[in-house]
């Protein structure tokens, strides 16, 4: 179903929340040869993204559409066995949703603390942070910061759009477009791209995680990077209600 079809079927036919599905996919830490995190990722029943089925409810469900998937996430993840992994858990979030920073982590952390996942294992990666004012940016890493969850922008790549705002804000990380990532095997701009910015970030202090990474190509050429977080199907596929561990050749440095 194409993304017109998509909105179409949205607007006419809301998703309940008992038709979506959370499935988690590894991202591996090549240099220790371990799954550093799990993210979570949210479907709707023909394959609607998180964004999509978000904008398909009425306005007082959006508030917490967010914090419901989150919750789903830890305790879904928690009973596939994240608590024994040694992984945290990464749980995308749209920035602009977010509101009241401390009363949307709130009632995620309660679930957290049910479930026996500590605080500081929660990654909560930032999609669409471009577009908030710089206080309310400023307000959600601080409050993330003092309570344990880290933070990850999403999306940086060409153009180092967003760069600026990792070196005013500092998150914990950074993820890195998949359309950047997925091209530097065969695309020379690409590869320059990604070799003047990686120092760039680490300069900052910044962890990266490169996703998009769909071929063992792609995977030799961020090693050569120095970029050990790595995801995408050459590592594995996302699983429902499981969390898959990469293949030894797959994570192995």
């Amino acid at each position: 179903m194409d993304s017109q079809a998509v909105a179409s079927e949205l607007k006419r036919k809301p998703v309940s929340e008992s038709r979506i599905t959370i499935a988690f996919q590894p991202i591996a830490d090549t240099s220790g040869n371990r799954v550093y995190a799990y993210e979570a990722i949210v479907r709707g029943p023909h394959g609607e993204t998180a964004a999509q089925l978000h904008q398909s409810l009425e306005p007082e469900a959006r508030a917490t559409f967010g914090q419901r998937c989150a919750a789903a996430a830890i305790r879904w993840s928690m009973a596939a066995g994240l608590g024994t992994s040694g992984a945290r858990l990464l749980l995308p979030v749209q920035a602009e949703t977010i509101g009241s920073p401390a009363e949307h982590l709130e009632p995620i952390l309660r679930v957290a603390r049910q479930t026996g996942l500590i605080a500081e294992r929660l990654i909560f990666a930032l999609e669409g942070y471009q577009q908030l004012p710089g206080r309310d940016l400023a307000e959600i890493i601080e409050v993330h910061r003092k309570a344990g969850p880290l933070t990850a922008f999403v999306g940086l790549g060409p153009g180092h759009a967003g760069l600026a705002l990792c070196g005013r804000y500092l998150p914990e990380l950074v993820k890195l477009e998949s359309e950047l990532v997925s091209a530097i095997a065969s695309s020379w701009s690409r590869r320059l791209v990604l070799e003047d910015l990686t120092p760039r970030i680490r300069s900052l202090g910044l962890k990266v995680i490169a996703t998009g990474v769909d071929s063992e190509p792609v995977l030799q050429r961020l090693r050569g990077f120095g970029i050990h977080l790595v995801q995408g199907e050459e590592i594995a596929s996302p699983a429902i209600r499981a969390l898959p561990t990469p293949t030894p050749r797959r994570a192995a440095a």
